[in-house]
């Protein structure tokens, strides 16, 4: 995906198929996303995005496996 590609999903805001997480978000709250895009046959998650579409960034170190190790595992 581009980047310009990027930024026009995020000003269009979130919908039925698109999320904003911040990067603090509890493991709880990233599944149930996670499962209910799955339910709606996919979408988007963006982490490091704020409800009102600002860019807040990922300050988590080593994203990846926090999201496989502690949210698909428990």
């Amino acid at each position: 995906m581009l980047k310009s590609e990027l930024l026009q999903i995020i000003a269009n805001g979130e919908n039925s198929g698109v999320e904003f997480k911040r990067d603090d978000c509890r493991p709880e709250q990233l599944a149930k996303e996670i499962v209910a895009l799955a339910n709606l046959r996919g979408g988007l998650i963006l982490l490091g995005v704020e409800d009102d579409g600002m860019i807040s960034g990922i300050q988590r170190k080593n994203l990846e496996e926090w999201v496989m190790d502690t949210v698909f595992t428990n």
